[in-house]
């Protein structure tokens, strides 16, 4: 079982001035003002912490992303803000990870409560460390670490008056994805340049010898810097207050039209003759009078739009990440959606949701659909993970977190660590569903509610269906947890003895 991690609970005015301080000298980079701030709040040595692993470290150790190890640090280096680590033990016991690995960002990092060294001031490294946390996941932008770029007090109030006004409703779902869009449009032009720099680095290259610089090298530098630069002139639209006001009263206006019709998105990437035609047919068939249908190739620009129904007419289609809600997406005679690059989920889902005859497929991502809260209705689907890599034990098919109602039916979900995970105040019936080659078919915890009626749960490594409680409740409380587990006469769950095929165990730690 991981340790326990510190947890800091602040409201957003707390934020705003702990983050006023630490940039109240109005000099230097963010990354400079941070460093300062480290070298005085942050232990050098010898605390203990989990370690979640970012999406680099997951592609170089080839490792399926999210992964948590409990580290040691064994050193600082305060002017990069990172650490370097002792690996203690790694969350999955198959999980093979270097003893000691170099360059963690501090912000990966959570102090544990309980420390090997009693010396070591782990609360304040740990609060330090949250709010630096906080800055760069919500905060931070690409040109904010630029060498000739001074970051001061009132751009962070501002960022963060944005910041608020993106949570608390104050700005339309719509024009708040866009915001955001263009933020991790950003980051991943930023994220470019640095790929684009250490193949530099790590070719050894001279300064002045440009012929052994890679194919493309200089127009492909050229065109992630103007990138950033038009980014960064729409960036300030939403980041100065007096601009935003105006241009969100244009774009609510915009939005608020757009909202009057019922959308329809079909996302194809093109075609002959026949397949227009074939294509146009099954669309008008899937379509009402009062329905807009608009047909694009980008399925970022698709979904922007909120659509109500999304109709996938190409046999394979990459979708970006970003939450949805309220949508439908099927497809044309059959289709496979994929994630764009690695990230934790195919699909963040809410509210009223519905998915029908694709293919849900698990390369590159963690879990296939996060249902957050609302009801998801999931029919002829196959949701499924043939990656070659090992790794693939620890992939999810469904995650019901609390308020989640789900149905599946007539769905096969193949392949994975847990095929489906139930979290308390989540309800999941499965009607006429597979399950199989999973390590564990169902995992539930204390509080959820599945229903499986004419299911099969076959092959599974482990256990057909894990049951965990949490960790502050009695023993007795297992015969509470397995009332929220109904299951069919009309179902084969593995063998056929439940008493094997079904675990109760602890509940086991998780990072936000």
């Amino acid at each position: 079982m991981m340790p326990t991690v510190y947890t800091f609970s602040r409201s957003d005015n707390d934020i705003l001035q702990e983050l006023l301080r630490v940039f109240s000298s109005g000099r230097g980079t963010a990354k400079e003002q941070w460093s300062l701030q480290a070298e005085v709040l942050v232990e050098p040595v010898g605390w203990d912490a989990l370690w979640k692993l970012s999406k680099e470290f997951c592609k170089k150790f080839e490792v399926r992303f999210p992964c948590i190890a409990c580290v040691s640090v064994t050193s600082v280096d305060f002017e990069e803000l990172t650490a370097q680590v002792e690996v203690l033990s790694v969350q999955h016991e198959a999980v093979s990870l270097p003893e000691n690995i170099m360059d963690v960002p501090l912000i990966e990092l959570w102090p544990t409560v309980k420390q090997r060294e009693q010396c070591v001031n782990a609360s304040s490294t740990a609060e330090f460390i949250d709010l630096m946390r906080f800055y760069y996941q919500n905060i931070w932008m690409p040109w904010d670490d630029q060498d000739d770029k001074v970051l001061l007090p009132n751009t962070i109030e501002d960022r963060m008056n944005l910041w608020m006004e993106l949570h608390n409703g104050s700005i339309p779902n719509c024009i708040s994805r866009s915001i955001m869009l263009l933020r991790n449009s950003a980051i991943n032009a930023h994220e470019k340049l640095k790929e684009l720099d250490s193949s530099i680095c790590d070719g050894d290259i001279a300064d002045e010898d440009d012929s052994l610089l890679p194919p493309n090298y200089i127009s492909l530098c050229a065109e992630m810097n103007a990138r950033l630069d038009g980014l960064m002139s729409k960036w300030t639209l939403y980041e100065n207050p007096l601009i935003r006001e105006q241009y969100l009263a244009k774009a609510r206006s915009k939005w608020q039209k757009h909202k009057s019709n019922k959308n329809v998105v079909a996302l194809w990437h093109g075609g002959n003759k026949t397949d227009f035609e074939n294509i146009s047919k099954f669309l008008c068939s899937q379509l009402a009078n009062d329905h807009t249908l608009t047909v694009m190739v980008s399925a970022e620009e698709g979904l922007s739009l909120e659509p109500e129904e999304v109709v996938i007419c190409d046999k394979e289609y990459e979708i970006p990440e970003m939450p949805l809600s309220q949508i439908s997406f099927c497809s044309y005679n059959g289709a496979t959606l994929k994630a764009t690059d690695m990230r934790s989920c195919l699909l963040m889902l809410s509210e009223d949701c519905r998915i029908r005859d694709l293919t849900l497929h698990c390369a590159l991502v963690n879990t296939v659909i996060v249902m957050r809260s609302g009801r998801l209705h999931v029919k002829n689907c196959t949701l499924i993970d043939d990656s070659k890599s090992f790794q693939s034990d620890f992939a999810q098919g469904i995650v019901a977190m609390s308020g989640a109602d789900i149905i599946l039916e007539d769905c096969t979900l193949e392949n994975f660590y847990s095929g489906i995970v139930v979290h308390k105040g989540a309800k999941v019936e499965l009607r006429n569903c597979l399950v199989r080659r999973c390590g564990v078919g169902v995992q539930m915890y204390s509080g959820a509610h599945v229903r499986l009626d004419a299911c099969a749960l076959s092959d599974c490594a482990e256990h057909a269906v894990r049951c965990e409680r949490d960790a502050a409740d009695a023993p007795a409380d297992a015969r509470a947890l397995m009332d929220g587990l109904h299951i069919s006469p009309n179902c084969k769950i593995g063998s056929g003895d439940l008493q094997k095929e079904i675990l109760i165990v602890q509940q086991d730690v998780n990072l936000a």
